[in-house]
């Protein structure tokens, strides 16, 4: 988990100028399809969705935020009635190679009802997207930063992912690529030579530079994405053998072997402890 410092420094990047805003109501059932190459924002204001980005996805509640710093194809699919807010935002200052390292989905699962300050502040972000006030733009872009920073700051506080690793990206673009090609693929059969072909480096060189950056090796690195996908899959019910086989690991066995060394239990009953209601 980052330190205070780290992502203190990773949330002075993110400054958001929002491109387009609007909300929308979904009945039960009812599916809404979009494709954007900018980054896009979804704030569940109330019930329950979907989200699928590609192959990923994530069930969002009343409070929660996705961030898709690439956009791309998404589904949003309302298990009972809801309301969201989805956006096009830019950063101010952007940096490619420290976006493209980030997740292809960062979803801030249970800041509703942890951070229940800010459900103000999300009904109205919704209240300025659709009324024609003057000013509104840029009252929304000022809820937009304070929202997406606190949503973030609490993805990583509960271990969600590393700001280390984008902060990196944002100061060398050649290691950026390398955890930009990680983190769209966590599957691949990842070396280092492999890696550091992507970052038109030698071997040596690259995995002194990346340890630099990341402050973790190459291969530990990989396995910790691939570990923090392996959570989100048990989480959602995947099968372990799926997990498995999504993640490049050659074998059911060889999977739970990583798992068990990154979690100290068994897959298997990790989702059962995950799920397990809090008394």
């Amino acid at each position: 988990m980052d330190d205070a410092g780290t992502i203190e420094r990773f949330l002075e990047h993110l400054r958001w100028s929002v491109l387009e805003a609007s909300g929308r109501d979904l009945a039960v059932g009812e599916v809404r399809r979009e494709t954007h190459e900018s980054t896009r924002l979804h704030v569940v204001l109330s019930g329950t969705i979907e989200l699928v980005r590609n192959d990923e996805a994530v069930v969002l509640d009343r409070g929660d935020v996705a961030l898709l710093p690439l956009g791309g194809p998404t589904r949003l699919t309302a298990s009972d009635g809801a309301r969201v807010l989805s956006a096009t935002i830019a950063l101010v200052d952007p940096i490619p190679t420290m976006t493209r390292a980030m997740p292809p989905v960062l979803a801030a699962r249970g800041f509703g009802r942890s951070e229940p300050g800010f459900s103000s502040l999300l009904d109205t972000m919704h209240r300025e997207a659709s009324d024609a006030r003057p000013g509104s733009s840029i009252v929304l872009a000022g809820l937009t930063d304070v929202v997406i920073s606190a949503a973030v700051r609490f993805w990583l506080e509960h271990g969600c992912g590393t700001a280390r690793a984008w902060l990196a990206a944002a100061r060398d673009p050649n290691v950026g690529d390398a955890l930009a090609a990680i983190h769209e693929n966590p599957g691949s059969p990842w070396t280092v030579a492999s890696l550091a072909r992507i970052a038109r480096a030698s071997r040596s060189q690259f995995a002194e530079q990346f340890r630099d950056a990341v402050g973790d090796t190459p291969a530990r690195y990989v396995t910790r994405i691939r570990m923090t996908q392996a959570e989100r899959m048990l989480r959602d019910g995947e099968p372990v053998s799926g997990i498995a086989y999504r993640l490049g690991y050659d074998s059911e066995d060889g999977f739970s072997r990583a798992f068990r060394r990154h979690s100290g239990i068994a897959p298997s009953r990790w989702r059962r402890t995950a799920l397990q209601p809090v008394a």
